[in-house]
């Protein structure tokens, strides 16, 4: 099941990300061919950006890809190294849920405020960004952190 997710939200970022690079190719040929840019792509471009970039730090936590430096792991027992993933999962559990927290509530203080040059989009588009990912995370990391707290009860 974790597999199909992992494939959706990969998906998802990605085709993100190529709108991302379209979206802006668009807008530099426009603004240096044309001398005409959009001032709307700018600002969709940016937060869509905002929501690839969450997605991707999704993904790399799901994987397990996120930059870490293991010079004292690498000397570690294999037990040890199970009872630091765990104790690291249940900071970063906490870090977590405190970021989801005040992005919920920034996302519900901009609930009525819509994006600079499109004024009909809600920006609140964008603030939910913090609030889904960060939610997805935890979950991940719940389930995570059960499956490893019974393979260290069984070991």
């Amino acid at each position: 099941m974790i597999k199909k997710f992992l494939n959706i939200i990969t998906w998802v970022a990605s085709i993100l990300l190529g709108a991302v690079v379209l979206l802006m190719a668009t807008q530099v040929f426009l603004r240096f061919a044309f001398n005409s840019p959009q001032a709307w792509a700018e600002e969709v471009d940016r937060y869509v950006f905002v929501w690839s970039i969450y997605l991707g730090t999704l993904i790399a936590l799901i994987k397990g890809t996120h930059i870490r430096v293991t010079f004292l792991t690498d000397k570690m027992s294999e037990q040890n190294k199970n009872i630091l993933e765990l104790i690291t999962n249940i900071i970063n559990l906490f870090c977590f849920i405190i970021i989801c927290f005040f992005g919920i509530q920034l996302a519900y203080d901009n609930r009525f405020s819509e994006f600079y040059t499109l004024t009909f989009m809600p920006q609140v588009l964008f603030y939910l960004s913090v609030p889904i990912c960060f939610s997805l995370m935890i979950i991940f990391l719940i389930v995570n952190l059960s499956n490893k707290i019974n393979n260290l009860i069984q070991n």
